[in-house]
């Protein structure tokens, strides 16, 4: 038993963007996509970041109420990503490397 208090679900997804579709992916896809996600019941936020050392290389941290909420919208945007306007969204990659939902163990902080 944990004597951590209750903490979000964290989603981290780790992929890379073709080249010739980055301009297009950080200055319209994934704020289209951003809000499409937060639109799903149970997220808390989600945070963009882009590799210092490989260029194409982005980071998707989501944090969920809970698991099954998770997954829930995952497999909701497996549905919707189908559609015509997810097209230039899903062009844009290259590789997902990870995705993947992590609870937290433990925690440290400097005093």
């Amino acid at each position: 038993m944990s004597n951590l208090p209750e903490t979000p679900i964290v989603e981290l997804v780790v992929y890379k963007i073709k080249q010739s579709m980055q301009a297009t992916y950080v200055n319209t896809s994934i704020e289209e996509f951003r809000e499409f996600v937060m639109s799903f019941e149970g997220c808390i936020s989600y945070e963009f970041y882009k590799c210092m050392g490989e260029p194409n290389v982005f980071m998707d941290i989501v944090k969920w109420e809970t698991l099954e909420l998770a997954e829930k919208a995952a497999r909701r945007v497996k549905i919707y990503q189908k559609r015509p306007e997810f097209s230039a969204y899903l062009a844009s990659f290259e590789t997902v490397d990870i995705f993947n939902h992590f609870n937290l163990q433990k925690s440290w902080k400097q005093n």
